[in-house]
């Protein structure tokens, strides 16, 4: 090693070429490589943040592992999700990202937080248990800045799971305790359960409410998907949660501090928002009967507002794309390749001809390679089922998926829409069409630090 290290130094000149990437690798070999690089200033800390996006990581139905959606580098994936850095144990037996920052990846299931583009991952101590005085459950959430720290924090925001009628109680006698039900949400005071990688333990970290509560509980309960987690934010030291009954919070690491901030008025009968960052900050888009709407967080005056950026409907535009023939070079890096054809082997699915080239091959197959499956959109809508999966971080480009289908990525400036790859796994063809969706998504910028 020492005759390694002393031929290193010797070549010094050599290492200068290496990509950054190679470089941050090589810091994590061994002690002398790490001091050399970082003597001779090799790697600049810029290189080592995320500058661009590598793909989505997204959840489907009844998959426990996450599938990841990117486009080929020159030289291979510019990243895997496939993590054979993992330990393989029953510990670590799901991959499902539960959320991603700058980087890191939390895989909530396995207790753990994983950074792909280095090949690392660090164990989380027990979680703190819920609160005993109300029935509360925690959703995760990952705050890292390379900028600043190296270390990262997970913060678990309470969710209610409580029954929204006193009938659906399994007792006959229970009634609502009414100063309960009439209380703010949030309340004034919101201490929270925080992991911070420095300190290595969970502590409880209380932060003051500026401003006007969302709702009340009572609110809370009957809000629409109550039960669902949302997406979350960080942007310039500060965390943003979509919250259950589409209120937002903005948690200020700096200070203490949290607001509520409500989503923009809609008269529409159905509210889906997808909260996401790009370009300019804090984003929400919302996808409704062939409209799209974006709009962009206001922060610079005392009043936060949401700025309407995009309002157009797109039905034309994906109804117009009758060519299938540029679709683009991104694929579906699929981690249960191996896995379902042994088992379609071994329970012998039957399946028509088109379903097993399908399988085979993975990737959908049409009967006409230049056009949409019309019969799908007739089935499906006039336009077909549209997912967002979200935001380019640096770029302002929202991702969607059509149809259990096709991937595409909509230029929000020009309107332009490009189909980008074959997105859904072809074995989700197996599922009843009520099953067949997207859970969650997340976008993947790799961090080498």
């Amino acid at each position: 090693m020492c005759q390694f290290v002393k031929h290193v130094h010797s070549n010094k000149g050599h290492l200068r070429r290496l990509a950054p990437r190679c470089l941050a690798v090589s810091r994590c070999v061994c002690k002398p490589w790490r001091d050399l690089v970082d003597e001779r200033r090799l790697l600049r800390v810029a290189d080592l943040l995320p500058h661009s996006l590598a793909g989505f990581f997204v959840n489907f139905h009844n998959l426990f592992d996450s599938e990841f959606f990117a486009r080929p580098s020159i030289t291979g994936t510019a990243a895997s999700g496939i993590f054979s850095f993992l330990p393989d144990t029953e510990e670590f037996s799901s991959s499902l990202v539960e959320d991603h920052c700058n980087g890191l990846l939390l895989f909530w299931l396995s207790d753990c937080v994983v950074n792909p583009a280095m090949g690392w991952w660090a164990r989380l101590p027990p979680r703190p248990p819920p609160c005993k005085k109300m029935d509360y459950s925690h959703d995760p959430y990952l705050v890292f800045d390379p900028a600043v720290s190296p270390h990262y924090e997970v913060f678990l925001i309470q969710t209610f799971h409580l029954p929204c009628d006193p009938r659906y109680s399994k007792r006959r006698d229970h009634v609502p305790d009414l100063a309960v039900e009439t209380s703010e949400w949030p309340p004034t005071s919101y201490a929270l359960p925080v992991f911070s990688s420095k300190e290595g333990l969970w502590q409880e970290r209380s932060f003051h409410r500026e401003g006007e509560a969302a709702c009340t509980i009572t609110d809370m309960r009957l809000g629409r998907n109550r039960d669902q987690k949302r997406n979350a934010v960080y942007w310039r030291g500060a965390l943003y949660i979509h919250c259950q009954t589409d209120f937002l919070i903005r948690i200020s690491l700096n200070d203490d501090s949290y607001q509520v901030i409500k989503t923009p008025e809609y008269s529409g009968s159905y509210y889906d928002f997808y909260l996401g960052r790009s370009q300019n900050g804090v984003y929400l888009a919302l996808y409704e009967g062939g409209c799209l709407q974006v709009w962009i967080l206001d922060e610079t005056c005392s009043k936060i507002r949401w700025e309407l950026k995009h309002n157009k409907d797109i039905k034309h535009i994906l109804l117009g794309r009758n060519n299938r023939q540029g679709l683009g070079p991104w694929i579906l890096q699929d981690i249960y390749e191996d896995d379902i054809m042994e088992m379609l082997e071994q329970n012998k699915v039957k399946c028509d001809p088109d379903k097993e080239a399908a399988l085979e091959k993975f990737e959908w197959i049409s009967d006409d390679e230049n056009a949409l499956d019309n019969d799908d959109r007739v089935m499906r809508g006039s336009h077909g089922h549209i997912d967002i999966i979200g935001f380019h971080p640096y770029k302002e480009i929202l991702f969607l998926g059509e149809s259990l289908k096709t991937g595409l990525a909509y230029h929000l400036n020009s309107s332009k829409i490009e189909d980008i790859g074959d997105l859904y796994p072809p074995y989700c063809d197996l599922e009843l069409i009520n099953e067949q969706f997207i859970t969650a998504s997340f976008p993947y910028t790799p961090c080498l630090m």
